[in-house]
């Protein structure tokens, strides 16, 4: 490994690195970021079998790939890390790379439609907003494009064909910021082409297939590929077509021309050439023993991969060279200051290991040199000298022992810190909120809730022009056909119905009692059912909370204790946990994260302040084996703290559950971690200050009536990977704080997800490679009845794998029994229900296979794929369903979405998108389900809102004022969108939100016309209209006079009104008639509208 790295820093060459597998790329991928500096390599991985490669599937590897072939256009020297069958890719030619990367820069001058036949030749997707990388849009003059380089995308304003100025924006809010000069237009696909070329590519397809004789199966792929092909769809599934667009034998390797190549293992290489041989006869088998498909050139032979000279090595040495190389490279521990330990730990390697220690920071390096002298070492200070000890003064990230050469090499980031610092090469892009404002997007087709009228089917937005005022009306049809046309201005009276998936609501009729009286019997409901809830809240935030103490040396020991640099993200839940438990009101805050990604920390960190104050804590956990896990990682950490850490669970013996609890009513026990056995009548405590909760949907009803009484007076941390949309929607709604963790630890990938028909090939094929780089698998299968069947199939179809089953009917002994062998390896394949959904943890199982995903809902199939991919190991996820089966829509959008939210940290994203598909759950328990049917979800949640307030919706009527409410189709073409800015305009209050709604319109669409300005300030007129209690506004050609009512007459400040009227600059009249104060302006001189200078004088005196 070091020679390789030295080829690469002493000759200044590329230097490409071939493995026989995925399993072992990936781990000389991640020792060479630690040798040679992860910014130096690349790495270009590729899916193991033709079948998944072809499947729709996760677009990681892609993107990485990618990013690899863009890093080597720059010329620049890199280490590339591929594999064998990724040598073995076909790729579009080295100067189509070059010709489809498009640079824009201000002042260049180049048209729209020009630039947006680049954008679709490289892959993108033409949308009226962009959110998501490999989206573009045009509106007018200004182009948005999301690149998948950049965090942010760009927002291009044009003058005619000139390119004025390049922004960045936000997707959350589409607002723009930051000035860019230039900006780089990549491929986002590896097949990518022009009109032209795709033309004359689709040209030799048909040619080619024109010589055989092809099955309906056959015809059918051929069909649909080629309907992609022209449509520029589904890319991933096309690469079999990339001889059809460059017909020369190019790889990775032509992206390079200065290089070194390095087979490692090669003979193993040639026995994997017949695996790749039987995996196309497979796919082509799956198509009816296609011919057609068998002889389409994808790959390249391992002679036209290498192309010339390369260097062998295997685990006898580098054959050109004649120079054994170990490749046991040993990692070093981190150690936090500590020298001695340094020294106990290495030193046998000081007397004949060259051992070279790098610290950057001066006061430390002097440090470490007196240390040096105090142990009678002898060293060299900045020069290196074989088998010595040399101490440096510069910045290295090297850390490593290499037994082969005899080099031990540390640097400041092990030795002076005890953090390991996370990889961040998979950054989610987009952010929770982006995605939370799709949930109340409005589609023609979907019912909606009116609050007055009830619930109804949105058919679409239409303008009419009624006496030379247009105006936008949102139409709705009722039952009996009944239609009803709502102005936009009443666009926050209509919230969409959510309910559970396959719910289709009963259309309200209009006129009559009917919806006024279901709203009132539901509203009737929510009180009676969730007073005790709302009583619960209430009490949490009246009562005196215990003020934790602040321990700061303490905690910052017990914080170092963590061996890894905490990420930012995880880092502020932490500050926010603690800030809660210091603070007077009693802590509930929720904190979300994916698996691993550091939330029992945070749990950690917590439960020790609650330690050093003396009080306990209570850990409850789903399961056994969880609880299990959990305490011994408690002990640990706690160890040197004295501190006492039970376990409590149904499967400890009676004398033993009866000694803990009589320990904790005694207050002799500080963390208790169990299962629900905590929730029993017979458990007490002496003094509980922390109440921790992971994984709450998990328990039944019973358990959470218990879980509420716990956390009246009590600091409450509760943790989930996917939150239930209940738990979501109370976040949401204010009623608990949240935390969000979404960076990945440590060299951790995102899981390969692929959705497909069920395949016994493609099944084998994932069980046998698992099993040969000594894993294990899941193979979910949920119906109990057949789990025999599917453990017999699977016996016959990988005879020489372990297989065991687990299911919900088994004893909870038989469960924990099983899954204990299967944690000891005594097996290699789980077959399972969905009792692995939560609860286990096992590093070593990454490959997990679905019998039938179709059946799983959206957060329960983000759980379940959730249980592989816990280790430093590339996992794969596999999403079957049966060939023969019609998906339902719901079903598709399922399987989709978790195909999509592959980054990782997307547990969040996939809780709100689970809010869209099937609604949001059930707040308040499972009694309230037929309720929430009966006005959606949404209503339901303002009905709830205007219990817990006891406010109902402030209705705004009266004061019609005649003004164009539309917004141009010309202006905005898209009616999501004009929906949106209606919304926005509802939303105005004051003259500052008219101002930024125009900044924001101006800069996301262009220059705004007066009468959408107008439809602003007749809404503010309106908003300060029902504050001021005006009843009445008459306007003419020369003056506007407005009313206001007797009972806001009465409260009007006289004196305040009077001097602003002197003042204001149009003339203005004070009356008062009827016990009505009344208000006229003479507007006959005046230029600007009525409505802006009504508005000024309202503001005024609301001030």
């Amino acid at each position: 490994m070091l020679t390789i790295k030295n080829s690469f820093v002493l000759k200044n060459k590329t230097v490409f690195v071939v493995l026989p597998n995925l399993f072992e790329a990936q781990k000389y991928y991640d020792n060479l970021s630690t040798i040679a500096g992860e910014e130096n390599v690349l790495f270009y991985p590729s899916d193991p079998t033709l079948t998944t490669l072809m499947a729709l599937g996760s677009s990681d590897f892609l993107n990485e790939r990618l990013y690899t072939i863009r890093a080597l256009l720059t010329d620049k020297t890199y280490i590339v890390v591929t594999t064998h069958i990724g040598l073995k890719r076909r790729t579009l030619s080295v100067d189509d790379y070059k010709r489809s990367v498009k640079t824009l820069k201000t002042n260049d001058v180049i048209s729209i439609e020009r630039l947006t036949n680049i954008l679709q030749a490289n892959g993108y997707e033409r949308n009226y907003i962009v959110e998501r990388p490999g989206e573009f849009s045009v509106r007018g003059n200004i182009v948005d494009i999301f690149t998948k380089e950049n965090q942010f995308p760009y927002r291009l304003d044009f003058f005619g064909d000139e390119i004025e100025v390049i922004k960045m924006f936000d997707v959350d809010d589409q607002r723009s910021f930051d000035t860019v000069s230039q900006i780089d237009i990549m491929p986002l696909n590896e097949i990518f082409f022009t009109e032209e070329i795709k033309d004359a590519a689709i040209s030799k397809i048909n040619k080619y297939f024109e010589d055989y004789t092809l099955n309906e199966r056959e015809k059918e792929k051929l069909f649909t590929d080629l309907e992609n092909i022209y449509n520029r769809r589904n890319f991933s599934t096309l690469s079999i077509y990339t001889s059809f667009f460059n017909n020369k034998p190019t790889n990775i390797l032509d992206f390079s021309k200065d290089k070194e190549i390095y087979l490692i293992d090669k003979h193993l290489m040639v026995i994997d050439e017949k695996n790749i041989a039987d995996d196309i006869k497979s796919f082509s088998m799956s198509l009816g023993n296609s011919k057609a498909y068998l002889e389409i050139p994808f790959y390249l032979s391992l002679e036209e991969s290498v192309k010339g000279k390369y260097i062998e090595i295997n685990n006898y040495g580098i054959d050109e060279y004649n120079k054994y190389e170990s490749l046991n490279i040993k990692d070093i521990n981190y150690y936090s200051n500590n020298f001695e330990l340094f020294y106990l730990d290495n030193k046998e390697y000081f007397n004949n290991y060259t051992t070279i220690v790098t610290i950057k920071n001066k006061d430390f390096f002097n440090k470490f040199k007196i240390y040096l002298n105090e142990k009678r070492f002898f060293f060299n200070e900045n020069k290196i000298v074989q088998n010595e000890i040399n101490v440096i003064n510069e910045e290295h990230f090297y850390n490593f022992i290499d037994n082969n050469n005899k080099i031990l090499i540390i640097s400041d980031s092990h030795l002076i810190s005890n953090k390991i610092k996370p990889k961040i090469r998979y950054r989610s892009v987009l952010n929770e909120s982006s995605k939370i404002r799709h949930v109340s997007e409005l589609s023609p087709g979907d019912f909606v809730v009116h609050y007055e009228h009830g619930i109804a089917k949105y058919l679409g937005l239409v303008t009419m022009d009624i006496t030379g005022v247009k105006r936008d009306y949102l139409q709705l049809e009722y039952a009996n056909n009944e239609s009803m046309y709502i102005p936009v201005d009443q666009i926050d009276m209509i919230l969409k119905y959510g309910a559970k998936e396959g719910t289709e609501p009963k259309l309200s009729r209009l006129g009559g009692k009917t919806w006024s009286n279901t709203k009132a019997r539901v509203k009737k409901r929510i009180k009676d059912l969730s007073d005790k809830l709302l009583n619960l809240y209430a009490q949490r935030e009246v009562s005196d909370a215990y003020e934790f103490g602040v321990h700061k040396q303490a905690e910052t020991e017990f914080a170092q204790d963590f061996v890894y640099e905490e990420t930012k993200d995880q880092q502020k839940a932490i500050e926010e946990t603690l800030y809660d438990m210091s603070s007077p009101k009693l802590m509930d805050r929720l904190v979300i994260g994916d698996v691993g990604f550091g939330k029992t920390e945070v749990a950690l960190r917590a439960a020790f302040k609650a330690v050093l104050d003396g009080k306990q804590v209570a850990y409850l956990v789903p399961t056994t084996i969880l609880a299990r896990q959990h305490y011994y990682t408690f002990t640990e950490r706690f160890d040197k703290y004295g501190a006492n850490i039970a376990l409590l669970s149904r499967f400890q013996t009676q004398k033993e559950q009866k000694e803990i609890i009589d320990r904790l009513k005694r207050g002799l026990i500080d963390v208790v971690i169990g299962t629900h056995r905590l929730l029993s009548n017979d458990i007490g405590f002496k003094d509980l200050g922390l109440f921790i909760i992971d994984e709450e949907q998990r328990f039944g009803v019973e358990h959470k009536e218990r879980i509420k009484e716990l956390k009246v007076n009590v600091d409450t941390l509760t943790l989930t990977a996917t939150p239930i949309p209940r738990t979501l929607q109370m976040s949401l709604s204010g009623l608990k704080d949240m935390s969000m963790i979404d960076t990945p630890p440590r060299n951790r990938y995102p899981i390969q997800t692929y959705v497909m028909e069920r395949n016994d090939t493609i099944i084998k094929e994932a069980i046998e490679r698992e099993i040969a780089r000594g894993g294990q698998v899941f193979y979910l299968h949920n119906r109990v009845q057949s789990i025999p069947r599917v453990v017999e199939k699977l016996s016959k179809l990988v005879p020489e794998a372990k297989i065991t089953f687990a299911h919900g009917k088994m004893n909870r002994n038989e469960i924990e029994e099983v899954l204990t062998d299967f944690i000891s390896h005594e097996y290699n394949v789980l077959v399972a229900t969905t009792i692995i959904e939560t609860g286990i943890d096992i590093p070593n199982t990454n490959t997990i296979i679905i019998h039938d995903a179709d059946q799983l809902g959206l957060a329960q199939l983000y759980q379940v794929r959730g249980r592989v991919g816990r280790s430093d190991k590339i996992a794969y996820a596999y999403l079957m369903y049966d060939k023969n089966k019609i998906l339902t829509e719901a079903t598709k959008k399922r399987l989709s979405a978790i195909e999509r939210y592959t980054e990782l940290g997307s547990g969040f994203k996939v809780a709100v998108e689970d809010l869209t598909i099937r609604g949001a759950g059930d707040l308040l328990g499972s009694e309230q389900s037929g309720f929430i049917d009966s006005v959606g979800i949404e209503m339901y949640s303002e009905l709830l809102k205007e219990v817990i307030t006891g406010k109902e919706r402030e209705i705004v009527t009266n004061n019609e004022v005649y003004v164009s409410q539309h917004v141009a189709p010309e202006y905005i073409d898209n009616d999501l969108v004009r929906i949106e800015i209606h919304k926005s305009v509802s939303k105005i209050n004051n003259f500052q939100d008219v101002e930024n709604l125009k900044l924001e319109l101006v800069d996301r669409f262009g220059e705004i016309d007066q009468e959408l300005i107008l439809y602003m300030y007749e809404k503010l007129y309106k908003k300060q209209a029902y504050k001021f209690g005006i009843e009445k506004t008459d306007v003419t050609q020369n003056k506007v006079e407005i009313t206001i009512s007797r009972e806001k007459s009465k409260e009007v400040d006289g004196n305040k009104l009077f001097k602003l009227a002197s003042h204001f600059q149009t003339p203005v009249s004070l009356s008062y008639l009827k016990e009505k104060v009344g208000i006229k302006f003479d507007i006959s001189k005046e230029k600007k509208h009525w409505l802006f200078i009504v508005n000024v004088f309202l503001s005024n005196y609301l001030e």
